[in-house]
């Protein structure tokens, strides 16, 4: 093959690639074509979560008394958002099956950015108890 064609093959590939982020309206479409992909989002959705969730608060504890970066690090925590913890019996299949059937039952949300419709998802179904 030419390079000419290779090169307007990869042009060809790489102009359909996506411009954007996920919107809740792919994820539904995915709930009824590949669970695959939405339990891949959903999973790596949760695995940053915690990871900013652990950066934040080790943040915080390291940088004590230098009261500006504690600041700053409450900020970064302030935007990992609400504390969630999901029990050891729900598993990414099950996770990922609640979260299509919230999407479902929630199709006013498929335009909105699938980062904010998790956010929703895990603060109705998975806060922290504050006992």
């Amino acid at each position: 093959m030419s390079s000419i064609a290779v090169a307007v093959l990869l042009a060809v590939i790489t102009s359909k690639s996506p411009a954007g982020f996920t919107d809740a309206g792919t994820l539904i479409a995915d709930c009824s074509s590949s669970r695959q992909l939405v339990s891949g989002y959903v999973i790596g959705w949760l695995d940053k979560w915690n990871r900013d969730d652990f950066l934040a608060r080790r943040g915080i504890a390291q940088s004590i008394p230098n009261v500006r970066a504690m600041t700053n690090w409450g900020y970064f925590g302030e935007s990992v958002g609400v504390d969630i913890c999901i029990p050891p019996q729900i598993d990414p299949a099950k996770i990922t099956g609640m979260f299509c059937d919230f999407l479902t039952h929630n199709p006013t949300l498929k335009d909105a950015p699938a980062e904010d419709v998790m956010n929703t998802f895990t603060r109705g179904n998975f806060l922290c108890d504050k006992k």
